[in-house]
């Protein structure tokens, strides 16, 4: 039997480190260059003549027709893996990566750097952060824009969002339940309506009524008109015929 068959092959393991990540069939594959197997010389053996190793993703994706993920790993990320060709060594697998750290640099995030390491953490190579801590006493769900926008979700479940540059579109129809607070300007393209009854609190809103339109408020033929403020203490305001306040 030979010892690269697939039924009872001799199974070949190696490390390695990635060097290309490029897979020109968007199969999931990168290119590693496995200690022993191949030549530390790119000169003897280039990056593009190493064979292209197959990514296994764990059983959460499923791998199939647009159905799961993609691999995270980067060029220069150490990986473990096998063979399936046995000691052939010219198809390879990888099975996961390998954290060590390069001139004092740890290869996983800072924020997971804990002991206990409670803080679960994924950071990508542009620098956007997904933390799920759960350091008792301050658990929390947070994820952060390279730019510095995050959404928390905070220790005792209120939801913040602090936008870095202080834009937030919402484009859909939004219930509020409860108090809504806004620090600044309020503008509305379309019409604003309101269940308050007969008591809103606007506390500086004046208007000025058109006279004749008719209605308890403006009769045809009135000489004074007067429009009440909605709340606060801003006097009423009085118009003659043409509109003029008075």
């Amino acid at each position: 039997m030979r010892e690269d068959d697939f039924i009872g092959q001799q199974f070949t393991w190696y490390t390695g480190i990635i060097e290309d990540i490029d897979d020109p069939l968007i199969l999931n594959r990168v290119r590693v260059r496995c200690i022993g197997f191949h030549s530390m010389d790119k000169a003897v053996l280039p990056t593009a003549d190493l064979p292209w190793a197959t990514v296994i993703m764990p059983n959460t994706s499923a791998s199939y027709q647009g159905i799961g993920a993609n691999h995270h790993l980067e060029v220069g990320s150490w990986v473990v893996g096998f063979f399936r060709d046995g000691s052939s060594a010219q198809d390879p697998m990888v099975m996961g990566s390998v954290a060590t750290q390069e001139n004092g640099v740890l290869d996983i995030p800072v924020e997971s750097q804990l002991n206990p390491p409670s803080n679960k953490v994924y950071r990508s190579k542009a620098g956007h952060l997904i933390e799920l801590d759960n350091t008792e006493g301050s658990e929390r769900i947070s994820i952060t824009h390279k730019k510095g926008t995050t959404i928390l979700i905070d220790k005792d479940g209120g939801i913040q969002i602090n936008a870095i540059n202080d834009i937030l579109n919402i484009d859909a129809n939004t219930t509020i339940t409860g108090n809504l607070v806004v620090n600044g300007t309020t503008h509305s393209t379309g019409d604003v309506t309101t269940d308050a009854g007969n008591a809103p609190s606007l506390a500086t809103h004046k208007h000025k009524e058109i006279p004749g339109t008719g209605g308890s408020s403006s009769p045809s033929t009135p000489k004074v008109y007067t429009s009440e403020p909605f709340g606060g203490n801003a006097p009423a305001m009085k118009f003659d015929e043409e509109g003029n306040e008075i």
